[in-house]
């Protein structure tokens, strides 16, 4: 029996489109932004790449809230379908988009308290943006729920366009992962040491996200859903190569300069597998993507690690014996990763099954005490903004928190703190970069803390590390107290070495100590996982 459009069915569709839109824009945003912070620095809050990729919430909101209100206080309908949480009723994979979009709030909410305990980050995967990807990630698969749902409803009624909503919803979350396993093409970051060995860590992220979504696109697309969405990718890629750097220079306004070494690589470019749309396209006829085993040693293949795109060309870091170890163990990892992907299809459709049940109510009687000290504690949390940067003060800017312009035996540097005032106990990431006009070479920097004690004065050595031969100098200090102590900038120059002294006032240690911030950060993500893996398997 053919299913005629009703407007409810119009207004999903509608609402899909937005969707789509909405993820779109927002990961075209993040490529945008991640160039931002590389090409010209740290800035307010509300900049333009943050725009692109936060306008989007409200209209989704605002449609998802009507619709579900409607749903459970206006409509008629007598099969409505999903579960209820107290009066209200939704289909499944909206009750994805209001858990998704929820934890995207409530992990920028986060990231704003970590900025002001622990700085402006200089690593893509922290504590907070573990929540903000996760967040972005369950409404990328909700929407993909929700459009396996109409098109199971509406069944030979279904608009042709459809598919290119699931399409633009699976780059979306393909290039969603790839950005945040960029972190593990960051030198600080590439490679885990095990046993002396070291390990290359985006074979193992980056093929993993390919192993699940490779086969699902030719599940849910067609036989030739894999090659569409790595051509998607590689048109994307081209795309990013000169969109990303004429968006950046377009955004800029008098306030904002180039920092040294710019432009830089193109992240969201290389970040994806060049190398993928070809290689399937040459190997569509070996049925790569139905045997594991071929299937991880393409994944492999293609990884991005292999060209030398970016600053450090990482096999050659680590050298022929630790990339041929990388390789093996990434297969054996990979290989029992796909044991695992292939209930992730089936999950996600069993989430978009129009089905009504309930959840079952827990016996156990729960208690406030919990919930009131959480309440307590955010009462107790200063009001602060990380993304407060005030420009009135000489020596401050987009960069970071604090910068100080030095002159070091008549070579000038910024020398730039990444959390101002510093903290105690923690690391603070000091740059130090030349001045746009200085052309002395640096061989060598470091930062010494001094402060005195009852017999003498004590001082503890950080050195900072340059890549590359680019004169820009990075490293960690640790401050071992709070209060008034005295950093020493070190340069050598032409063999000889001079300092200058920055007074520092540090603060005391932050309220959420970094172990803690890593495992709220992993535990709600890990929980979402659990939490909808139990739903589908609810829905019969």
């Amino acid at each position: 029996m053919e299913h005629k459009r009703s407007r409810e069915d119009n207004f999903l569709l509608l609402f899909l489109a937005v969707l789509c839109l909405y993820h779109i824009i927002a990961r075209f945003g993040l490529a945008v932004d991640l160039q931002w912070h590389t090409d010209v620095g740290r800035d307010k809050l509300f900049t333009p790449p943050h725009i692109m990729i936060l306008g989007g919430i409200i209209p989704t909101s605002i449609m998802l809230s009507s619709y579900i209100l409607w749903y459970s206080f206006i409509s008629k309908k007598d099969d409505k379908v999903g579960f209820y949480i107290g009066p209200i009723i939704a289909p499944t994979s909206l009750w994805m988009m209001v858990c998704g979009l929820m934890t995207l709030v409530i992990g920028g909410l986060y990231d704003d308290f970590w900025h002001t305990s622990y700085g402006v980050d200089t690593m893509i995967i922290t504590p907070p943006h573990i929540w903000t990807f996760a967040g972005g990630m369950l409404v990328e698969v909700a929407t993909i729920a929700l459009a396996l749902q109409m098109k199971e409803r509406l069944k030979e009624n279904t608009p042709k366009w459809l598919n290119l909503i699931i399409l633009g919803t699976l780059w979306a979350l393909v290039y969603h992962f790839h950005l945040a396993f960029a972190n593990f093409l960051d030198p600080r970051a590439s490679t885990l040491e095990i046993i002396n060995l070291e390990i290359i860590l985006h074979f193992i992220f980056a093929g993993a996200t390919l192993i699940i979504f490779l086969p699902l696109a030719d599940r849910w697309l067609g036989k030739n859903g894999s090659i569409s969405l790595a051509g998607l990718l590689f048109a994307s890629q081209l795309l990013f190569l000169v969109l990303v750097p004429f968006l950046v220079s377009s955004f800029m306004t008098t306030e904002h300069f180039f920092r040294p070494g710019s432009p830089h690589t193109t992240w969201a470019a290389n970040c994806l597998p060049w190398l993928l749309f070809p290689v399937l396209i040459l190997t569509r006829k070996f049925s790569v993507l139905e045997n594991p085993n071929r299937l991880i040693a393409m994944v492999i293949f293609v990884d991005v690690v292999w060209l030398p795109t970016f600053m450090d060309y990482i096999p050659q870091e680590v050298g022929i014996f630790n990339t041929l170890i990388s390789v093996i163990f990434s297969v054996v990892i990979l290989r029992i990763f796909y044991s695992f992907s292939l209930g992730f299809g089936s999950a996600v459709e069993r989430l978009s099954l129009e089905r009504l049940f309930t959840l079952k109510k827990s016996k156990k009687k729960v208690s406030k005490s919990p919930v009131l000290a959480l309440f307590i504690a955010i009462l107790l949390v200063p009001i602060a903004s990380g993304h407060a940067i005030h420009f009135t003060e000489e020596g401050e800017g987009f960069d970071a928190p604090k910068r100080y312009l030095i002159d070091v035996n008549e070579t000038y540097v910024w020398v730039e703190f990444m959390i101002w005032p510093p903290k105690a106990l923690i690391d603070t990431e000091v740059v130090i970069l030349p001045a746009s006009n200085e052309t002395a070479n640096i061989e060598d920097a470091w930062i010494e803390v001094v402060y005195p004690t009852e017999k003498d004065e004590v001082r503890m050595r950080t050195d900072l590390a340059s890549s590359n031969n680019i004169s820009i100098w990075d490293g960690q200090v640790v401050f071992p107290f709070s209060g008034n102590q005295t950093i020493q900038i070190w340069l050598e120059v032409d063999g000889q070495s001079s300092f200058t002294e920055i007074p520092v006032d540090v603060e005391g240690p932050p309220l959420l100590p970094v172990w803690l911030a890593w495992a709220i950060a992993i535990s709600w993500p890990v929980a979402m996982v659990l939490i909808w893996k139990n739903i589908s398997h609810k829905i019969i």
